[in-house]
């Protein structure tokens, strides 16, 4: 029971994550203390804010995608689960790296 709710909690982060990241890369979401990939490269300027979170859009989405996928899979076979779990901590490091990368290169 904890292992299926922790992986339809994951996909959700991670879907808020997609979501942050694509408003953030368009100006929705300027550049703030308290939402968004907070990460010290991407606090420098708006410029590194928009360049950062464009730059993580497709590793969230991807790993959503892999989150989503391993959570549908594991209403069967409960042990898909743990695939939403490694695409949580993957995506997340894949997204921190790229977005760190495209700030500091504004």
């Amino acid at each position: 029971m904890r292992l299926t709710l922790l992986g339809w909690v994951f996909t959700g982060l991670l879907l808020v994550l997609v979501v942050t990241c694509i408003a953030a890369s368009r100006g929705g979401i300027p550049l703030n203390r308290f939402f968004g990939v907070r990460l010290p490269p991407l606090m420098r300027s708006d410029a590194a804010w928009r360049a950062g979170h464009a730059a993580g859009v497709v590793p969230a989405v991807i790993a959503f995608v892999v989150a989503l996928v391993c959570s549908a899979i594991g209403l069967v076979t409960p042990v898909a689960y743990w695939g939403s779990i490694v695409a949580m901590v993957g995506g997340v490091v894949w997204v921190f790296v790229r977005a760190s990368r495209a700030a500091n290169a504004t």
